[in-house]
């Protein structure tokens, strides 16, 4: 087939020069992201190397700069798309774009590489672990997840990069939805992001939650509860919904490869038509006759088109994703909330000497989260106390029949206490307890004991709040 730009004579290399400078600049870039602005885990944690490591790549998950620049300029540069004219004249339009996405691949899967061995080289140069072999001990599970996930993430890009048509719009899209989709899935700079809370239900949505945790997965790691996996990897997940985050996302990946391969055969017919298709600005000569004029016109619109729609589709889903999201934590919000127990607006009196014990029914948790318990005394006047008090208080689990069958020295070990204060320096105490999967009977109890007469019989006035939340 005859086109116009491209010289049957003149050899097309796979890659330009310029384009390989400015991937290796992406790199730079994006690899800079996770190595400076991540922050360490302690090193007495047995799982900190991994979490270190895996918390640095996936930051560049999360912005998704590398992948989709790659697959933009393999794509869409001038340079590429007389490569693939070539490639699509010699083997077809469909063995021609898995070249390309394999072209992706090697590079994405090289970054990858490269840079989970810098982040586990980086707390040696560091001095802030000892070198030896046991530090090595995770590196094959957190290079095995961070693989599967960039050629997942790169075959999206591969994608992308072909609908769009251009490198631009390749990385702003995709940029965009990762950035998008980890800031709703629960993204942190911490390395242990106990702040999920209420995305935690939707973390593995983004691709950088997914590859936190099937990294963990991988090393074959047995936290000892489901909070202390929530404390450090951001949230908790099994092995069968891990799966079925990775069937989903492979999924995507494989339906947009199909329709990215199926564009580029059209693509293709535009660049043999027309002439000095430069992808920065596209402007082609206008000097030809009326009938091409007219073709180039109609390729043109066609094109707009293309990327119009592909931008649209790509708006709405991230508009929806974060009316879902918003929709999301409010409804966790209205269900998590359960208020057990509130004072009447001006307080109420607290007396002195007496226990005060409130049965309370927790709920069951709503999956994926956990049942956080507060009880909280905010004191409004001293009344008619004496001038030294102590308080005493707590979350138990047991009811009140059982707690009042304590004797009164274990009834005071089981609580927690707040001694010696005053009017001048009492404004109030609080308790809260992380009950995990906890629920059904608790009893919140409180006593307040004056330190001059322990049998004083006197009052404070007080507002106390008894709250379910999840977490």
């Amino acid at each position: 087939m005859n086109y116009s730009f491209a010289k049957d004579d003149v050899e097309i290399p796979s890659f330009s020069r310029r384009d390989l400078y400015i991937i290796f600049v992406a790199g730079l870039v994006s690899a800079s992201l996770g190595l400076f602005l991540a922050n360490p885990v302690s090193p007495s944690f047995d799982l900190a190397i991994l979490l270190n490591s895996v918390t640095i790549l996936s930051m560049t998950f999360a912005t998704g700069l590398f992948s989709f620049l790659t697959a933009g300029l393999l794509f869409s540069s001038h340079a590429s798309r007389l490569y693939l004219l070539r490639r699509i004249n010699e083997v077809g339009a469909k063995r021609a774009f898995q070249i390309r996405v394999l072209h992706t691949f090697v590079i994405t899967s090289f970054f990858t590489i490269v840079l989970t061995i810098i982040a586990f080289l980086r707390p040696i140069i560091l001095d802030r672990y000892p070198m030896s072999f046991s530090h090595f001990a995770f590196l094959a599970s957190v290079l095995g997840a961070s693989l599967i996930v960039s050629v997942s993430l790169a075959s999206i890009a591969s994608s992308l990069a072909s609908i769009t048509d251009d490198s631009r719009l390749c990385v702003v899209l995709g940029s965009a939805s990762t950035i998008m989709i980890a800031a709703i899935a629960g993204w942190s700079f911490e390395p242990n992001p106990f702040r999920y809370s209420l995305t935690r239900n939707i973390a593995l949505l983004s691709p950088h939650n997914i590859v936190r945790a099937l990294a963990v997965q991988l090393s074959g790691y047995q936290f000892e509860s489901a909070n202390e996996m929530v404390r450090y990897v951001g949230f908790a997940v099994s092995a069968e919904g891990l799966a079925v985050a990775l069937l989903t996302l492979s999924s995507i990946s494989i339906a947009l490869l199909i329709a990215g391969q199926r564009v580029l055969a059209k693509n293709f017919t535009r660049w043999t038509i027309l002439e000095g298709m430069i992808p920065s600005h596209e402007i082609w000569s206008t000097s030809v006759s009326a009938k091409k004029l007219q073709e180039i016109t109609r390729i043109r619109r066609s094109l707009r088109l293309q990327r119009g729609l592909t931008t649209l589709i790509v708006g709405t889903l991230l508009v929806s994703v974060m009316i879902g999201g918003s929709m999301n934590s409010n409804h966790l919000v209205n269900s998590t909330t359960i208020v057990h127990y509130q004072s009447p607006e001006d307080g109420e009196r607290i007396l002195v000497g007496s226990w005060i014990i409130f049965d309370v029914d927790v709920r069951p948790p709503y999956p994926g989260l956990f049942n956080q318990l507060f009880f909280d005394c905010d004191i409004e006047n001293w009344g008619n106390a004496s001038a030294t008090l102590s308080f005493y208080y707590g979350i138990l689990e047991m009811n009140s029949t059982e707690f009042d069958s304590l004797e009164e020295s274990s009834r005071l070990e089981l609580v927690s206490s707040w001694l010696n204060q005053t009017s001048e320096n009492c404004g109030g105490f609080g308790i809260g307890e992380n009950l995990e999967g906890s629920y059904g009977s608790y009893v919140c109890v409180l006593k307040v004991i004056s330190d001059v007469d322990p049998s004083e019989k006197s009052y404070i006035e007080a507002a106390l709040l008894i709250i379910q939340e999840g977490l």
